[in-house]
């Protein structure tokens, strides 16, 4: 019992730390507690301690993360977003449906939501700067998009929740529900902030109907259209051939290094190695909370306060409160999933689904505020101090208020409808 309360608080107080100390990696703090606790209260041995160390996952992240970075390196996804961009021809008004719709698709096909949002924040932005329209609402799009698509089984965000889904032994095609569900109501939020810009703008007359920008027509080279062909092959060896994932992102990165479509050492760097810190870190420690008897002592806990009613809103509120101050992926998914299935039994619950629907929306709906990477990337990439300063303010705002938004578009939709 004394080594489940240890295990469990050291959860918690990393979570904390993660929160309010960014430079701290709480993978490996989650790491060296885990392999403490374990031996010197729990006396287990190290190599069962590290039995939880999730090797797939780690492999699926490495391995997805070196496809895409090849494809970003060589330009492939910048040649590709501009083409895109072209296709509004000057409409200011579809400027931020536009940047909704290409941050979707390269977060979900791929990158995952930190780098879709890393490469289209400096050109959006810009975007917004000669359209006359607001920066603001251009930040919310592109974050909400690259949200939408971050459970996407090919983006980073996916992969670690499909690991995550295996360790909790459901049916991993379980994802592609959780990517829809979250996809749609992400979508409802950006539809909510278009319609309130569409108005504001038309009130205060600001906003030019279509402007004339000029706009580049990169070609493509044959590496990146060797690139986009790996990619293909990748999405359709899963989808339609049902090839594992992890074997086709392992052989697609391999041979697009055999071609040499870009330097090993320059991709190795875009490998977001602190992520997979943190994800891999905390997997161990609650791996050995499993073992202690720390999971069954949190769900227990959480079963007692809360009332299956509003189990769902009560998730996915606490996951975005989190989240806020926290790594979504890294720290909260890991956190948060390995719960629910003993909080589903304790509260006689059927379906696990919309459980890990409220976490994986909560913990991602916050995201616009400029505290994360997603709204920090969106400020950088305005030139205006005038305007960052705003925007901090704004952003800060909107991200708050999704945690309260998220909690009750889950009590109506996974707590009174599903």
């Amino acid at each position: 019992m004394l080594t489940a309360i240890i295990s469990l608080s050291a959860l918690l107080i990393i979570v904390i730390l993660s929160c309010f100390i960014p430079k701290l990696n709480p993978g490996l703090l989650a790491l060296m507690a885990a392999l403490t606790i374990g031996i010197y209260f729990g006396d287990i041995s190290t190599k069962v301690i590290l039995s939880s160390f999730p090797s797939e996952l780690f492999i699926l992240l490495v391995s997805m993360s070196t496809v895409f970075g090849i494809a970003q390196k060589n330009g492939t996804l910048d040649v590709v977003t501009h083409y895109a961009v072209n296709l509004i021809k000057g409409q200011a008004l579809l400027l931020p449906i536009l940047v909704f719709i290409l941050s979707f698709l390269l977060s979900a096909l791929g990158p995952g939501n930190i780098a879709a949002v890393a490469l289209l924040a400096p050109m959006t932005m810009n975007l917004a700067k000669k359209h006359k329209i607001s920066y603001l609402m251009v930040a919310i799009m592109l974050c909400t998009g690259a949200n939408a698509g971050a459970f996407s089984p090919f983006s980073p965000t996916g992969v670690v929740a499909l690991g995550l889904l295996q360790q909790i032994k459901v049916d991993t095609n379980l994802i592609w529900t959780v990517f829809g569900a979250s996809g749609v109501l992400q979508s409802i939020s950006a539809l909510v902030a278009y319609l309130i810009f569409i108005i504001r703008s038309k009130k205060r007359g600001y906003i030019s109907i279509k402007t004339q920008v000029n706009i580049s027509h990169p070609k493509l080279e044959k590496k990146q259209k060797i690139s986009l062909v790996a990619i293909a092959i990748l999405i359709i060896g899963v989808i339609i051939i049902k090839i594992p994932l992890i074997i086709m992102s392992v052989s697609i990165a391999v041979f697009m290094f055999i071609l040499n479509l870009a330097d090993e050492e320059d991709v190795i760097k875009t490998i977001p190695w602190s992520t997979i810190q943190m994800v891999t870190g905390i997997a161990v420690l609650i791996g050995l909370m499993e073992k202690t008897g720390g999971l069954d002592l949190a769900t227990t806990f959480i079963a007692n306060v809360t009332s299956p009613n509003i189990i769902n809103a009560v998730l996915d509120f606490v996951s975005g409160a989190v989240s806020a101050f926290s790594s979504s992926s890294g720290v909260v998914l890991p956190a948060f999933i390995p719960l629910i299935p003993g909080l589903a039994s304790k509260m006689a619950i059927n379906s696990i689904v919309p459980l890990i629907i409220a976490v994986a929306v909560g913990s991602h709906m916050v995201d616009v505020s400029p505290l994360s990477t997603l709204g920090a990337l969106s400020i950088a990439a305005v030139e205006d101090k005038s305007q960052q300063k705003r925007m901090f303010k704004w952003l800060m705002a909107w991200g708050m208020g999704m945690s309260v938004v998220a909690g009750i578009v889950a009590f109506i939709f996974l707590d009174l409808w599903f």
